[in-house]
């Protein structure tokens, strides 16, 4: 109670930020994010965070000489995002969906949570991974997409999505083919929506491209070769693979 009370008055971007300049940094933290991105993203490159929250994939990435637009639609985390990094990055305070408009947003008391997804939501509750959590507050949030993007930065070597959920949706606003994507997957709850967010990369690179993913916060891909994605339609189904829980999917598209 406490602690909600003085996130309210002092504002959670604010005490990230704090935090940020008394903590020390876990710089074995960094050096393996970087070390892991640094396969898809080389000095001169353009990265597209999708649901950059409070940037922990951005900081590895700083003074890399790498373009990054990070794209967040939660202002607490904007105003941190903007304060952390200054001109370092360029910020796009909207959702991605796959068309331009307004959407509802469900806030949580934990912002990686907050999503547009309210099948998401229901079904990570009901299944007992996020019973402690709520998402009380509604938010009225512009939304663009991925080709809009694209029109006005230029095509990425590399998009991260994570927006718990609502992965399929952003990629729906993507028509170009990128030579790297990746996006977050939770099992076994939401398996049908990794299988469908693979399918539609599949389908805008004409089946040119393979697969890997990443479990959890491991920074390692957990297969040795990358694989086509009719074995990745198979591995997502194994059971090793669902006991993973939770993770990032990445595809490398094969004709660049």
């Amino acid at each position: 109670m406490i602690k909600k009370m003085i996130k309210k008055i002092i504002g959670q971007g604010n005490i990230k930020y704090l935090k940020y300049l008394l903590s020390k940094k876990d710089k074995d933290l960094i050096y393996n994010r970087y070390s892991f991105y640094s396969q898809f993203l080389n000095e001169g490159d353009i990265f597209f965070d999708v649901g950059a929250n409070y940037g922990n994939r951005i900081e590895p990435l700083i003074d890399k000489g790498i373009n990054i637009v990070a794209i967040e639609p939660q202002y607490e985390c904007v105003k941190y995002l903007k304060k952390r990094f200054g001109d370092k990055i360029t910020v796009v305070p909207k959702g991605l969906g796959k068309k331009v408009g307004y959407k509802k947003m469900f806030i949580s008391d934990a912002d990686t949570l907050s999503s547009f997804s309210r099948n998401w939501i229901s079904s990570t509750k009901k299944s007992g991974r996020f019973t402690q959590y709520e998402w009380n507050e509604k938010r009225r949030i512009r939304m663009t997409t991925l080709d809009n993007l694209i029109n006005k930065f230029g095509i990425p070597q590399f998009i991260k999505i994570d927006v718990e959920g609502y992965e399929l949706e952003v990629l729906k606003g993507l028509s170009t083919p990128v030579k790297f994507i990746s996006f977050e997957y939770t099992v076994p709850e939401q398996t049908h929506k990794a299988l469908q967010c693979l399918n539609y990369i599949k389908s805008i690179t004409d089946n040119n491209m393979k697969c890997n993913y990443s479990i959890g916060e491991s920074m390692e891909c957990a297969l040795n070769e990358w694989i086509k994605p009719e074995e990745m339609f198979l591995e997502i189904r194994k059971e090793n693979f669902i006991k993973s829980s939770n993770g990032d999917i990445y595809t490398k598209y094969t004709k660049f």
